[in-house]
């Protein structure tokens, strides 16, 4: 199923990109991409809470992840990231942080719902305004499409790029009492709210 959404923001559209959720014969892309050194200089192991490792085959890995969307339902998704005429150029994902109290030492509201997610990119797309459009795109699949109240991204703190991609999309990081960002095993935890996406996506 693809999802062509088309969102506009301060008379800002984008439209070159579609969402998909992941097929079968997706896998094959996404372990190229997440083998791929430069898209994953700092990314955490691979392929971090989708519930597959590197060992898995590909049945192994779709009947992993098919098991995990009947569990979660639409809390637990496989995106992928293409250009309109199909191209698969990157991906995203998002789950619940189910089983956890404490991202880093931030921790989780008691009764809200809270989502993680990244988003990656083949580099040869990089630096054209592409990620953050595919982020945006997932901001509001989440939000139409689920009943997510915190949106969660961690950048790694050694990745600007990856931090001014969530900026553009709305996300902010969370701060301690203290004035410093929260962290995450090196991560920054930035955050979006659900009436906060109301108010720049809508």
């Amino acid at each position: 199923m693809q999802w062509l959404l088309s969102i506009q923001n301060n008379a800002y559209m984008m439209d070159q990109l579609y969402l998909s959720e992941m097929e079968k014969d997706d896998l094959p892309f996404l372990i190229k991409l997440w083998c791929n050194p430069r898209v994953m200089q700092y990314a955490d192991e691979f392929p971090y809470f989708r519930g597959w490792s590197k060992s898995d085959d590909l049945d192994c890995a779709w009947m992993k992840y098919e098991e995990m969307r009947r569990e979660r339902g639409n809390n637990y998704m496989q995106l992928v990231i293409q250009l309109k005429d199909g191209t698969p150029i990157g991906e995203s994902f998002f789950t619940i942080p189910s089983g956890r109290k404490f991202l880093g030492r931030w921790k989780l509201p008691e009764n809200v719902l809270c989502f993680v997610a990244d988003i990656k990119l083949l580099p040869d797309y990089w630096g054209q305004g592409l990620g953050t459009e595919g982020m945006r795109k997932v901001v509001a699949y989440v939000f139409t499409h689920t009943d997510c109240d915190i949106f969660v991204v961690p950048p790694d703190r050694d990745n600007p790029a990856a931090k001014r991609v969530y900026e553009k999309a709305g996300f902010v990081p969370m701060i301690t009492k203290k004035g410093g960002p929260y962290m995450w095993a090196g991560h920054i935890l930035m955050k979006l709210t659900r009436d906060e996406f109301t108010e720049m996506y809508l």
